[in-house]
């Protein structure tokens, strides 16, 4: 590998700039959060919950919230 000298070495280094990373508003962010609860609200986080759940319970209520893992009801059918 070829040496170079220091202070070219430093010009093509300060020739590279850095591109500064973007800041949201806090404006921005707090619209960015609402629009996934437009429809609905609470309830909305609540059925997803139900629906997209995929954890151990076969079925139960987490929260006051009653969620269930199908794929377990359907395998242990009968022995529950």
């Amino acid at each position: 590998m070829a040496r170079q000298n220091p202070k070219q070495l430093l010009q093509q280094m300060m020739k590279k700039k850095k591109k500064r990373p973007t800041v949201k508003s806090v404006r921005t962010t707090a619209l960015e959060g609402r629009k996934h609860f437009k429809h609905g609200g609470t309830n909305s986080m609540i059925k997803q919950a139900q629906s997209d759940y995929n954890g151990s319970y076969i079925s139960g209520s987490l929260g006051g919230v009653k969620v269930g893992n199908k794929s377990y009801a359907k395998y242990y059918k009968g022995m529950v």
